[in-house]
């Protein structure tokens, strides 16, 4: 018998839908709980010169109390989610113990004789602002830190205490302006559906521990807060960032049914993960995993994917003070090979520029740095840099499982030059008698239309080939998919750009080498027949959706999918590719898609 809905206030206000960042899938219907945030306000207050002494033992009172706090934090962190949440509370910790931060407040009240928190904020402030100045979703993630670092201490220094969710009593699902990553620990999955936030990154620290706590969640609706209240009707779509405020009783309806068909569908796929990624007719597809830091392997195995197919290296340099070491990365690297053993770790060298900008780099200000120095372009130049990372990437590959893939390759002098340094880098292992693989692999993606264009030419260097799809897109279609004004023409299955992958695919295959996606497209269930009927080899998708995609694999014959992908690559638009898929799986598989 279906339980009665309380949820009456649905009738009563317009029906809001917004799209955002999918953070972690799953579909939720529930009640709004509206943060207000836990918000700690500073006063300026000057002192007499007797209490300055006594304001910085205050001050330093509240950075012991501050410690004990976060380390309470990190044992919760490690106990709900397990030891690769233990660094993102380090780093609060490394924040908290900044000496050049603690030196310059302590200095500060003394020179002004202002009280602690006032000099506090403002210190922190300037930082802050130095990274809220960058568009770049990693700086975006560690400003979230600071303001959680921030208003802690602060809160220590005032005497206050926190009450973020204090007036949480039912199950209900968040929403705020932005969750902290220690709001993000103390989420009890009991009282807590899921969460939805108008900041926020895929990346962002909270979004990553929402996903290890398989808690569903939407960031990145920018105006959210703005249009809902506590007790408001709410859809959260993990899976596709969709939320949907004050709903419609036939669409609520429609969800209700969608979420028994999701939870249903989640059962089985965790049922699915021990079976081979093999079409009913067997034909094996390589499932890997995209990976963006090294404490992430633990999905990978869960998820039961086929190792990484994509390891994005930037973000061991983005959040790094400094250059990192060669001995650094070779650790982080090798940990991950080793972990996913026998499995291949293919490791993209540094892909550095555009929108992901280390400060102690010094990058230079571009007009357009998407199409400016970046990745294999700022590697050859700083030769330095990259053999480092190289000498690192080859010597975790001593067991055989490690691959390079070389990123934003746009002609065939890069892979020469880059095949020399590699040589150089393979001379310099031998000389000094440290063992690697000698025969590693090494791909490149194809991410630009010219590269597309001359795979054939391009594959008789290198051992494989690596479409990302987020990047072609863009390139081929001429649209920032970061502007909102043109995001209309960054469609979801472009003919265009289906028309180059399969011609990808084609070449590659002539010239004897394996064709692999890592791109968003190779998780969008909607292309995933497509792709296979294309004869694509691997597949590497966010670790979430390897279930997913695998059933889909699974309930489907290659020769069936040859025929799909056959009619998609003769329709014109991109609506007439969904609308088809979509009949497809209603029809053929009798399967929704979330």
């Amino acid at each position: 018998m279906r339980k009665r809905s309380t949820m009456v206030k649905s009738d009563l206000k317009k029906m809001v839908k917004l799209r955002g960042i999918a953070a972690s899938p799953g579909v939720i219907v529930g009640s709004v709980y509206k943060l207000t945030g836990d918000v700690v306000r500073v006063e300026e207050r000057y002192l007499k010169k007797d209490e300055v002494a006594q304001e910085i033992k205050k001050f330093n009172r509240a950075l012991k109390k501050t410690h004990e706090e976060l380390s309470e934090i990190k044992s919760q962190a490690r106990q709900k989610i397990g030891k690769e949440a233990e660094k993102i509370f380090d780093a609060h910790q490394l924040l908290l113990d900044d000496m050049t931060i603690i030196d310059e407040t302590i200095s500060q009240i003394q020179q002004q004789q202002k009280n602690a928190d006032f000099i506090y904020f403002e210190v922190m402030q300037q930082y802050q602002k130095s990274l809220e100045n960058v568009d770049n979703e990693y700086f975006m993630g560690r400003v979230a830190d600071i303001k959680d670092v921030k208003r802690r201490l602060i809160r220590n220094i005032q005497g206050g205490k926190t009450g973020t969710f204090s007036g949480l009593t039912r199950k209900a699902i968040i929403v705020a302006h932005d969750l902290s990553p220690s709001d993000t620990v103390l989420l009890e999955k009991q009282k807590v559906q899921a969460f939805a936030t108008d900041r926020g990154g895929k990346n962002s620290h909270a979004a990553i521990m929402a996903r290890a706590m398989a808690i569903p969640s939407v960031v990145g609706l920018k105006e959210l807060t703005r249009h809902c209240a506590t007790g408001d009707t709410i859809i959260i779509d993990g899976g596709n960032g969709d939320i949907i405020l004050n709903p419609t009783p036939t669409i609520l309806n429609k969800y209700l049914k969608l979420r028994e068909e999701y939870d249903e569908s989640t059962k089985q796929l965790s049922k699915n993960r021990e079976l081979p990624c093999r079409t009913l007719d067997g034909k094996d597809v390589e499932l890997s995993a995209n990976l963006d830091f090294p404490d992430e392997f633990q999905s990978v195995i869960n998820y039961g994917a086929h190792g990484v197919g994509l390891f994005r290296t930037e973000y061991i340099y983005m959040s790094s003070k400094q250059l990192p070491g060669e001995d650094d990365e070779y650790q982080e690297y090798l940990k991950v090979a080793n972990n996913l053993y026998p499995h291949s770790v293919i490791i993209r060298t540094l892909d550095i520029g555009g929108d992901k900008n280390p400060r102690y780099l010094r990058m230079p200000e571009e007009n357009n740095p998407v199409l400016g120095w970046r990745a294999i372009r700022f590697c050859l130049e700083n030769p330095h840099i990259f053999k480092s990372q190289l000498r690192a990437i080859m010597r975790a590959s001593v067991r055989g499982n490690v691959k390079i893939l070389l990123p934003m390759i746009s002609c065939l002098k890069e892979i020469y030059q880059t095949k020399i340094i590699i040589d150089q880098v393979k001379s310099e292992l031998q000389n000094r008698k440290i063992p690697f693989d000698e025969n590693i692999e090494i791909g490149v993606m194809i991410e630009i239309p010219s590269a597309a264009i001359m795979a054939d030419v391009l594959a008789e260097e290198v051992d494989f080939l690596s479409i990302g799809t987020n990047d072609l897109i863009q390139y081929m279609v001429a649209a920032d998919r970061a502007n909102a004004q043109v995001a209309h023409l960054y469609n979801r299955l472009p003919p265009s750009v289906l028309r180059v992958i399969n011609n990808v695919v084609d070449a590659g295959h002539r010239k004897g080498v394996w064709v692999g996606m890592c791109g968003e497209m190779a998780a969008d269930p909607l292309a995933t027949p497509i792709l296979l009927g294309m004869d694509m080899d691997e597949l590497s998708v966010n670790p979430a959706m390897i279930p997913e995609v695998k059933k889909i694999i699974r309930s489907i014959s290659y020769r069936d999918a040859q025929k799909i992908a056959e009619k998609a690559l003769t329709m014109k638009t991109s609506e007439q590719v969904e609308t088809y898929m979509r009949n497809v799986f209603s029809t053929r598989f009798k399967m929704n898609i979330f």
